[in-house]
Protein backbone atom coordinates (compact mmCIF):
# COMPACT_ATOMS: atom_id res chain seq x y z
CA UNK A 1 0.00 0.00 0.00
CA UNK A 2 2.82 2.37 0.74
CA UNK A 3 4.34 1.88 -2.56
CA UNK A 4 0.88 2.45 -3.79
CA UNK A 5 0.94 5.46 -1.80
CA UNK A 6 3.79 6.55 -3.08
CA UNK A 7 3.96 5.86 -6.83
CA UNK A 8 0.34 7.89 -6.83
CA UNK A 9 2.19 10.89 -5.05
CA UNK A 10 4.78 11.06 -7.64
CA UNK A 11 2.26 10.85 -10.61
CA UNK A 12 -0.05 13.49 -9.13
CA UNK A 13 3.57 15.68 -8.65
CA UNK A 14 4.55 14.76 -12.34
CA UNK A 15 1.27 15.90 -14.02
CA UNK A 16 1.08 19.28 -11.75
CA UNK A 17 4.64 19.98 -12.81
CA UNK A 18 3.78 18.76 -16.43
CA UNK A 19 0.78 21.38 -16.54
CA UNK A 20 2.36 24.37 -15.09
CA UNK A 21 4.99 23.81 -17.71
CA UNK A 22 2.64 23.98 -21.09
CA UNK A 23 1.11 26.51 -18.80
CA UNK A 24 4.08 28.20 -18.89
CA UNK A 25 4.64 27.49 -22.50
CA UNK A 26 1.63 28.99 -23.86
CA UNK A 27 1.67 31.97 -21.94
CA UNK A 28 4.81 32.86 -23.62
CA UNK A 29 4.18 31.73 -26.81
CA UNK A 30 0.90 33.40 -26.78
CA UNK A 31 0.50 36.49 -28.88
CA UNK A 32 1.33 39.54 -27.01
CA UNK A 33 -1.44 42.38 -26.05
CA UNK A 34 1.03 44.94 -25.19
CA UNK A 35 2.16 45.93 -29.22
CA UNK A 36 0.08 49.06 -29.55
CA UNK A 37 -2.66 48.48 -32.32
CA UNK A 38 -2.47 44.86 -31.93
CA UNK A 39 -6.19 43.26 -32.82
CA UNK A 40 -7.49 46.81 -32.78
CA UNK A 41 -8.42 48.85 -36.31
CA UNK A 42 -5.96 49.21 -38.71
CA UNK A 43 -3.45 52.28 -37.69
CA UNK A 44 -5.46 53.18 -34.76
CA UNK A 45 -2.94 53.67 -32.47
CA UNK A 46 0.08 54.99 -35.04
CA UNK A 47 1.01 58.25 -35.72
CA UNK A 48 -1.26 59.76 -38.52
CA UNK A 49 -0.35 62.89 -40.57
CA UNK A 50 -3.11 64.94 -42.64
CA UNK A 51 -2.77 65.18 -45.76
CA UNK A 52 -2.11 68.55 -47.77
CA UNK A 53 -5.27 70.39 -48.77
CA UNK A 54 -5.31 72.78 -51.85
CA UNK A 55 -8.60 74.82 -52.96
CA UNK A 56 -8.40 74.10 -56.88
CA UNK A 57 -6.56 71.79 -59.59
CA UNK A 58 -3.25 73.45 -60.13
CA UNK A 59 -2.09 73.52 -64.21
CA UNK A 60 -0.47 70.45 -65.41
CA UNK A 61 3.26 71.96 -65.02
CA UNK A 62 2.45 72.58 -60.96
CA UNK A 63 0.73 69.69 -60.50
CA UNK A 64 3.74 67.19 -61.52
CA UNK A 65 6.40 68.79 -60.44
CA UNK A 66 4.86 69.81 -56.94
CA UNK A 67 2.85 66.80 -56.10
CA UNK A 68 3.77 63.81 -58.95
CA UNK A 69 7.46 63.37 -59.24
CA UNK A 70 8.26 64.28 -55.70
CA UNK A 71 5.36 61.31 -54.65
CA UNK A 72 3.09 64.06 -52.63
CA UNK A 73 -0.15 62.94 -52.30
CA UNK A 74 -3.07 65.85 -51.90
CA UNK A 75 -6.61 66.75 -51.29
CA UNK A 76 -8.41 69.09 -54.07
CA UNK A 77 -11.15 70.32 -52.38
CA UNK A 78 -14.17 70.23 -54.16
CA UNK A 79 -12.69 69.21 -56.93
CA UNK A 80 -15.49 66.86 -58.29
CA UNK A 81 -17.95 69.78 -58.47
CA UNK A 82 -16.79 70.42 -61.64
CA UNK A 83 -18.40 67.51 -62.69
CA UNK A 84 -22.13 67.48 -64.26
CA UNK A 85 -21.81 63.74 -62.37
CA UNK A 86 -21.73 65.57 -59.02
CA UNK A 87 -25.40 67.25 -59.38
CA UNK A 88 -26.37 64.41 -62.13
CA UNK A 89 -25.90 61.24 -60.40
CA UNK A 90 -28.91 60.26 -58.25
CA UNK A 91 -30.36 56.68 -58.00
CA UNK A 92 -33.37 57.87 -60.18
CA UNK A 93 -31.59 59.81 -62.64
CA UNK A 94 -29.14 56.84 -63.81
CA UNK A 95 -32.23 53.92 -63.23
CA UNK A 96 -34.13 56.44 -66.17
CA UNK A 97 -31.45 55.74 -68.22
CA UNK A 98 -32.29 53.40 -71.21
CA UNK A 99 -28.26 52.16 -70.92
CA UNK A 100 -28.89 50.93 -67.50
CA UNK A 101 -30.09 47.91 -68.63
CA UNK A 102 -26.33 46.88 -69.36
CA UNK A 103 -24.70 44.57 -67.56
CA UNK A 104 -22.46 45.68 -65.17
CA UNK A 105 -19.51 43.66 -62.37
CA UNK A 106 -20.44 43.54 -58.83
CA UNK A 107 -18.53 42.45 -55.84
CA UNK A 108 -20.35 40.00 -53.92
CA UNK A 109 -19.07 41.50 -50.15
CA UNK A 110 -18.16 45.43 -49.53
CA UNK A 111 -15.18 44.23 -47.16
CA UNK A 112 -12.79 43.24 -49.66
CA UNK A 113 -11.96 39.61 -50.70
CA UNK A 114 -10.08 39.31 -53.73
CA UNK A 115 -10.98 35.54 -54.03
CA UNK A 116 -14.65 35.48 -54.09
CA UNK A 117 -16.36 35.01 -57.15
CA UNK A 118 -18.00 38.96 -58.94
CA UNK A 119 -21.27 38.43 -60.50
CA UNK A 120 -22.94 40.52 -63.36
CA UNK A 121 -25.89 41.80 -63.57
CA UNK A 122 -27.88 45.07 -65.05
CA UNK A 123 -26.45 48.31 -63.55
CA UNK A 124 -30.61 49.12 -62.74
CA UNK A 125 -31.06 46.04 -60.94
CA UNK A 126 -27.86 46.98 -58.65
CA UNK A 127 -29.56 50.46 -58.56
CA UNK A 128 -32.74 48.54 -56.70
CA UNK A 129 -30.78 46.29 -54.65
CA UNK A 130 -27.62 47.88 -53.44
CA UNK A 131 -28.84 49.44 -50.54
CA UNK A 132 -30.17 46.69 -48.65
CA UNK A 133 -27.18 43.96 -49.98
CA UNK A 134 -23.69 43.33 -48.93
CA UNK A 135 -22.44 43.91 -52.44
CA UNK A 136 -20.53 46.83 -54.41
CA UNK A 137 -19.85 47.95 -57.43
CA UNK A 138 -16.28 48.37 -59.32
CA UNK A 139 -16.61 48.27 -62.72
CA UNK A 140 -15.28 50.74 -65.69
CA UNK A 141 -16.80 53.90 -66.26
CA UNK A 142 -19.62 52.74 -68.14
CA UNK A 143 -19.28 54.20 -72.11
CA UNK A 144 -23.07 56.24 -71.61
CA UNK A 145 -21.85 57.88 -68.05
CA UNK A 146 -18.24 59.08 -69.02
CA UNK A 147 -19.81 62.36 -70.26
CA UNK A 148 -20.84 63.59 -67.15
CA UNK A 149 -17.03 63.17 -65.63
CA UNK A 150 -14.57 65.87 -66.62
CA UNK A 151 -10.98 65.22 -66.48
CA UNK A 152 -9.37 67.34 -64.15
CA UNK A 153 -7.31 70.71 -65.26
CA UNK A 154 -4.14 69.29 -63.89
CA UNK A 155 -4.34 66.29 -66.40
CA UNK A 156 -5.01 68.60 -69.30
CA UNK A 157 -2.07 68.04 -71.81
CA UNK A 158 -1.76 65.91 -74.55
CA UNK A 159 1.07 64.69 -72.81
CA UNK A 160 -1.11 63.00 -70.00
CA UNK A 161 -3.74 62.49 -71.96
CA UNK A 162 -1.87 59.87 -73.98
CA UNK A 163 -0.80 57.67 -70.86
CA UNK A 164 -4.35 57.40 -69.61
CA UNK A 165 -4.88 53.70 -68.95
CA UNK A 166 -8.11 53.27 -67.39
CA UNK A 167 -11.25 55.02 -65.68
CA UNK A 168 -13.17 52.98 -62.42
CA UNK A 169 -16.31 53.48 -61.19
CA UNK A 170 -17.17 52.34 -57.46
CA UNK A 171 -20.45 52.59 -56.08
CA UNK A 172 -22.27 51.49 -52.34
CA UNK A 173 -24.34 51.58 -50.04
CA UNK A 174 -21.25 52.79 -47.28
CA UNK A 175 -19.37 50.50 -45.20
CA UNK A 176 -16.96 49.47 -47.62
CA UNK A 177 -13.16 48.34 -46.54
CA UNK A 178 -10.31 47.95 -49.00
CA UNK A 179 -7.41 45.30 -48.30
CA UNK A 180 -3.91 47.55 -47.71
CA UNK A 181 -2.72 47.66 -51.16
CA UNK A 182 -0.10 49.18 -53.47
CA UNK A 183 -1.25 50.23 -57.42
CA UNK A 184 1.32 50.40 -60.06
CA UNK A 185 -0.54 53.30 -61.58
CA UNK A 186 -1.12 57.22 -60.36
CA UNK A 187 -4.42 57.43 -59.77
CA UNK A 188 -7.34 61.07 -59.10
CA UNK A 189 -10.20 59.88 -57.13
CA UNK A 190 -13.39 61.90 -57.35
CA UNK A 191 -16.11 61.56 -54.73
CA UNK A 192 -19.49 62.59 -55.85
CA UNK A 193 -21.60 60.94 -53.30
CA UNK A 194 -20.89 59.70 -49.28
CA UNK A 195 -17.30 60.39 -46.89
CA UNK A 196 -14.27 58.01 -47.74
CA UNK A 197 -11.31 57.47 -45.36
CA UNK A 198 -7.79 56.74 -46.68
CA UNK A 199 -5.15 55.44 -44.68
CA UNK A 200 -1.72 56.09 -46.80
CA UNK A 201 1.73 55.01 -46.49
CA UNK A 202 4.65 56.34 -48.12
CA UNK A 203 5.96 53.21 -49.42
CA UNK A 204 9.26 54.42 -50.69
CA UNK A 205 10.05 55.39 -46.79
CA UNK A 206 9.10 51.74 -45.59
CA UNK A 207 9.72 49.09 -49.02
CA UNK A 208 12.47 47.70 -46.66
CA UNK A 209 9.53 46.85 -44.06
CA UNK A 210 6.87 46.10 -46.07
CA UNK A 211 6.11 42.30 -46.94
CA UNK A 212 2.71 41.71 -48.53
CA UNK A 213 1.44 38.03 -47.99
CA UNK A 214 -0.33 38.38 -51.82
CA UNK A 215 2.65 39.58 -53.70
CA UNK A 216 0.91 38.69 -57.25
CA UNK A 217 -1.88 41.10 -56.37
CA UNK A 218 0.33 43.58 -54.10
CA UNK A 219 -2.04 43.25 -51.33
CA UNK A 220 -2.13 42.41 -47.75
CA UNK A 221 -4.93 40.06 -46.80
CA UNK A 222 -4.44 41.17 -43.11
CA UNK A 223 -8.28 41.56 -41.18
CA UNK A 224 -8.36 46.10 -41.57
CA UNK A 225 -10.40 45.99 -38.32
CA UNK A 226 -8.53 43.33 -35.88
CA UNK A 227 -4.68 44.13 -37.50
CA UNK A 228 -2.77 40.96 -35.91
CA UNK A 229 0.80 42.43 -35.17
CA UNK A 230 2.25 39.08 -34.62
CA UNK A 231 0.84 37.96 -38.26
CA UNK A 232 1.95 41.31 -39.79
CA UNK A 233 4.83 42.44 -38.02
CA UNK A 234 5.43 45.04 -41.05
CA UNK A 235 2.52 46.91 -39.83
CA UNK A 236 3.88 48.10 -36.56
CA UNK A 237 5.55 51.15 -35.57
CA UNK A 238 4.50 52.78 -39.78
CA UNK A 239 3.78 56.62 -40.14
CA UNK A 240 0.51 57.14 -41.66
CA UNK A 241 -1.13 59.94 -43.69
CA UNK A 242 -4.94 60.82 -43.27
CA UNK A 243 -7.46 61.69 -45.59
CA UNK A 244 -11.12 62.61 -45.12
CA UNK A 245 -13.10 62.74 -48.17
CA UNK A 246 -16.45 64.35 -48.50
CA UNK A 247 -18.95 64.70 -51.85
CA UNK A 248 -17.28 66.84 -54.22
CA UNK A 249 -13.44 66.59 -53.31
CA UNK A 250 -10.49 64.76 -54.92
CA UNK A 251 -7.35 62.92 -53.93
CA UNK A 252 -4.37 62.32 -55.94
CA UNK A 253 -2.73 58.79 -54.85
CA UNK A 254 0.95 58.81 -55.87
CA UNK A 255 2.21 55.56 -57.91
CA UNK A 256 2.89 52.73 -55.26
CA UNK A 257 1.52 54.33 -52.01
CA UNK A 258 0.11 51.91 -49.72
CA UNK A 259 -3.51 52.46 -49.11
CA UNK A 260 -6.59 51.45 -47.65
CA UNK A 261 -9.99 52.94 -47.87
CA UNK A 262 -13.25 52.82 -46.00
CA UNK A 263 -16.65 54.21 -47.24
CA UNK A 264 -19.46 55.91 -45.60
CA UNK A 265 -22.90 56.34 -46.40
CA UNK A 266 -24.60 56.21 -49.67
CA UNK A 267 -21.30 56.43 -52.11
CA UNK A 268 -20.49 57.11 -55.49
CA UNK A 269 -16.54 57.46 -56.97
CA UNK A 270 -14.40 57.53 -60.20
CA UNK A 271 -10.77 57.07 -60.30
CA UNK A 272 -8.67 57.51 -63.13
CA UNK A 273 -5.71 56.09 -63.69
CA UNK A 274 -2.27 56.83 -66.03
CA UNK A 275 1.09 55.41 -66.20
CA UNK A 276 3.46 56.85 -63.75
CA UNK A 277 6.66 55.53 -65.62
CA UNK A 278 5.60 57.46 -69.19
CA UNK A 279 8.32 60.06 -68.90
CA UNK A 280 5.17 62.59 -69.39
CA UNK A 281 7.20 65.99 -68.95
CA UNK A 282 4.31 68.38 -68.74
CA UNK A 283 5.83 71.72 -69.17
CA UNK A 284 3.71 74.99 -70.59
CA UNK A 285 5.70 74.27 -74.15
CA UNK A 286 4.70 71.03 -74.36
CA UNK A 287 1.29 71.48 -73.25
CA UNK A 288 -0.07 74.91 -74.54
CA UNK A 289 -1.65 77.69 -72.81
CA UNK A 290 -4.08 76.26 -70.34
CA UNK A 291 -7.76 77.24 -71.71
CA UNK A 292 -10.21 77.53 -68.29
CA UNK A 293 -13.16 77.59 -70.52
CA UNK A 294 -12.77 74.04 -72.12
CA UNK A 295 -14.39 71.14 -70.52
CA UNK A 296 -13.38 67.91 -71.29
CA UNK A 297 -14.97 64.57 -70.39
CA UNK A 298 -13.92 61.11 -69.97
CA UNK A 299 -15.92 60.19 -73.02
CA UNK A 300 -13.26 62.92 -74.88
CA UNK A 301 -10.36 60.79 -73.77
CA UNK A 302 -8.71 57.06 -74.82
CA UNK A 303 -9.15 54.67 -72.41
CA UNK A 304 -6.57 52.40 -74.02
CA UNK A 305 -7.71 49.26 -71.86
CA UNK A 306 -11.18 49.87 -71.41
CA UNK A 307 -12.43 46.85 -73.58
CA UNK A 308 -10.27 44.91 -71.97
CA UNK A 309 -11.73 41.60 -70.05
CA UNK A 310 -10.08 41.49 -66.88
CA UNK A 311 -9.51 45.25 -65.16
CA UNK A 312 -6.26 45.83 -63.79
CA UNK A 313 -4.47 42.66 -64.88
CA UNK A 314 -4.25 43.57 -68.94
CA UNK A 315 -2.14 47.24 -68.30
CA UNK A 316 0.01 45.45 -65.47
CA UNK A 317 1.01 42.30 -68.26
CA UNK A 318 1.96 45.29 -70.68
CA UNK A 319 3.85 48.01 -68.31
CA UNK A 320 5.20 45.58 -65.51
CA UNK A 321 6.16 42.33 -66.64
CA UNK A 322 7.77 42.21 -63.23
CA UNK A 323 4.21 40.85 -62.19
CA UNK A 324 4.44 38.08 -64.82
CA UNK A 325 7.80 37.01 -63.00
CA UNK A 326 6.56 37.37 -59.61
CA UNK A 327 3.78 35.14 -60.41
CA UNK A 328 5.87 32.63 -62.29
CA UNK A 329 9.63 33.10 -62.31
CA UNK A 330 10.44 29.76 -64.08
CA UNK A 331 8.32 30.18 -66.97
CA UNK A 332 10.07 34.23 -67.40
CA UNK A 333 13.58 32.94 -66.87
CA UNK A 334 13.31 29.79 -69.45
CA UNK A 335 11.59 32.38 -72.00
CA UNK A 336 14.47 34.86 -71.49
CA UNK A 337 17.18 32.02 -71.32
CA UNK A 338 15.29 30.08 -74.51
CA UNK A 339 15.82 33.51 -76.58
CA UNK A 340 19.51 33.68 -75.29
CA UNK A 341 20.30 30.80 -76.37
CA UNK A 342 21.71 29.40 -72.97
CA UNK A 343 21.59 27.01 -70.57
CA UNK A 344 21.84 28.53 -67.32
CA UNK A 345 22.39 32.33 -66.24
CA UNK A 346 25.30 33.63 -64.27
CA UNK A 347 24.55 36.52 -62.37
CA UNK A 348 26.00 39.20 -64.50
CA UNK A 349 23.11 37.57 -67.32
CA UNK A 350 20.62 37.60 -64.66
CA UNK A 351 21.10 41.37 -64.35
CA UNK A 352 20.60 41.97 -67.75
CA UNK A 353 17.48 40.01 -67.55
CA UNK A 354 16.14 42.00 -64.90
CA UNK A 355 17.13 45.35 -66.24
CA UNK A 356 15.19 44.31 -69.22
CA UNK A 357 11.94 44.07 -66.96
CA UNK A 358 12.74 47.42 -64.93
CA UNK A 359 11.55 50.52 -66.93
CA UNK A 360 14.37 53.41 -65.42
CA UNK A 361 17.05 55.68 -67.18
CA UNK A 362 19.50 52.73 -68.88
CA UNK A 363 22.50 52.68 -67.10
CA UNK A 364 21.01 53.91 -64.24
CA UNK A 365 19.06 51.75 -62.15
CA UNK A 366 22.18 49.60 -60.52
CA UNK A 367 22.80 51.76 -57.66
CA UNK A 368 24.68 49.75 -54.84
CA UNK A 369 21.02 49.29 -53.06
CA UNK A 370 19.83 47.65 -56.36
CA UNK A 371 22.44 45.71 -57.07
CA UNK A 372 22.69 44.37 -53.35
CA UNK A 373 18.76 43.37 -53.69
CA UNK A 374 19.55 41.63 -56.92
CA UNK A 375 22.23 39.39 -55.48
CA UNK A 376 19.35 38.36 -52.68
CA UNK A 377 17.09 37.58 -55.74
CA UNK A 378 19.82 35.62 -57.53
CA UNK A 379 20.80 33.72 -54.44
CA UNK A 380 17.30 32.89 -53.76
CA UNK A 381 16.64 31.49 -57.44
CA UNK A 382 20.28 29.95 -57.74
CA UNK A 383 18.74 27.14 -55.37
CA UNK A 384 21.72 24.53 -55.53
CA UNK A 385 24.19 27.54 -54.82
CA UNK A 386 26.67 26.68 -57.73
CA UNK A 387 26.82 30.46 -58.83
CA UNK A 388 24.54 29.78 -61.68
CA UNK A 389 20.35 29.45 -62.44
CA UNK A 390 19.74 26.62 -64.42
CA UNK A 391 16.88 24.27 -65.37
CA UNK A 392 18.03 21.93 -62.21
CA UNK A 393 17.32 24.91 -60.00
CA UNK A 394 14.14 26.08 -61.90
CA UNK A 395 12.28 22.67 -60.99
CA UNK A 396 12.95 23.25 -57.28
CA UNK A 397 10.47 26.48 -57.16
CA UNK A 398 6.68 25.94 -55.55
CA UNK A 399 4.61 25.99 -58.54
CA UNK A 400 1.29 27.67 -57.49
CA UNK A 401 1.71 31.27 -56.31
CA UNK A 402 -1.74 31.22 -54.93
CA UNK A 403 0.15 28.81 -51.90
CA UNK A 404 1.51 32.08 -50.38
CA UNK A 405 4.78 30.27 -49.99
CA UNK A 406 7.67 32.58 -48.67
CA UNK A 407 9.41 31.86 -51.78
CA UNK A 408 6.94 33.87 -53.77
CA UNK A 409 6.23 36.17 -50.63
CA UNK A 410 10.38 36.92 -50.53
CA UNK A 411 10.96 37.07 -54.48
CA UNK A 412 7.99 39.74 -54.72
CA UNK A 413 8.99 42.16 -51.84
CA UNK A 414 12.54 42.28 -53.23
CA UNK A 415 10.42 42.77 -56.96
CA UNK A 416 9.20 45.80 -55.42
CA UNK A 417 12.32 46.86 -53.89
CA UNK A 418 13.89 47.45 -57.20
CA UNK A 419 10.72 48.89 -59.00
CA UNK A 420 10.94 51.33 -56.37
CA UNK A 421 14.52 52.35 -56.77
CA UNK A 422 14.22 52.56 -61.00
CA UNK A 423 10.84 54.66 -60.30
CA UNK A 424 12.90 56.89 -58.24
CA UNK A 425 15.62 57.37 -61.08
CA UNK A 426 12.58 57.88 -63.12
CA UNK A 427 11.44 60.51 -61.10
CA UNK A 428 14.94 62.32 -60.32
CA UNK A 429 15.42 62.32 -64.35
CA UNK A 430 11.37 63.88 -64.99
CA UNK A 431 11.86 66.49 -61.90
CA UNK A 432 15.92 68.08 -63.73
CA UNK A 433 13.96 67.93 -67.04
CA UNK A 434 11.15 70.42 -65.08
CA UNK A 435 13.67 72.45 -63.07
CA UNK A 436 15.97 73.40 -66.53
CA UNK A 437 12.38 74.08 -67.67
CA UNK A 438 12.07 76.52 -64.86
CA UNK A 439 15.28 77.87 -65.03
CA UNK A 440 14.64 78.59 -68.42
CA UNK A 441 11.80 80.48 -68.12
CA UNK A 442 13.83 82.46 -65.42
CA UNK A 443 16.26 83.11 -67.46
CA UNK A 444 14.41 83.72 -70.55
CA UNK A 445 11.34 85.77 -69.45
CA UNK A 446 9.68 87.56 -72.25
CA UNK A 447 11.76 85.41 -75.00
CA UNK A 448 10.21 82.56 -76.98
CA UNK A 449 10.37 79.00 -74.60
CA UNK A 450 12.99 77.05 -76.22
CA UNK A 451 12.02 73.71 -77.70
CA UNK A 452 15.08 71.36 -77.06
CA UNK A 453 13.50 68.76 -74.90
CA UNK A 454 10.85 68.24 -76.77
CA UNK A 455 11.49 65.24 -78.98
CA UNK A 456 13.51 63.43 -76.69
CA UNK A 457 10.74 62.16 -74.50
CA UNK A 458 7.30 60.34 -74.92
CA UNK A 459 4.54 61.94 -74.94
CA UNK A 460 5.89 65.55 -75.88
CA UNK A 461 4.55 67.74 -79.12
CA UNK A 462 5.97 70.79 -79.06
CA UNK A 463 4.42 73.89 -78.57
CA UNK A 464 0.96 72.72 -80.29
CA UNK A 465 -1.98 73.94 -77.51
CA UNK A 466 -3.99 70.69 -76.75
CA UNK A 467 -7.47 70.85 -78.59
CA UNK A 468 -10.68 69.02 -77.39
CA UNK A 469 -10.31 66.76 -81.00
CA UNK A 470 -6.84 65.74 -80.35
CA UNK A 471 -6.99 64.13 -77.33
Amino acid sequence: MKITKIISVIIICIMVFLHQSVAEDAQSSSPPTSLPGHLKPLASEATRLPVSVIQDFPSPYEFFRSYVYPSVPVIIKQGARRSPAFQKWTDEYLKSLPESQQLIRVEMRKVEERQLPRMNMPFAEFLDRYQTTDEYLVARVPDFLKKDVLIPPSLHCTNVTANLLETMLWFSSGGTKSHVHTDYVDIINCLFRGQKDFLLVNYTRYREQIIYDHPEGFYSSVDVERVDLNKFPELRNLEFYEAKLQAGDCIYLPFKWIHQVNSFGSNVAVNIWWNHQAYVVPSPESCGMPDPGLDISLADVRFPYHDQTDTGIDFLRDLHPEVDFVRNPSASLRAFMDEEETESLTEQQFLEFMDMMLSGPEGEIWTEEALHVAHQMFQMLDTDGNGEITSQDMDTFPIKINKFDTFFINLGQKMMILCDIADGQISKQVQEILNKFEEDKVRDVGDTPSHEHGSKYRGTSGHTPMRKGEL
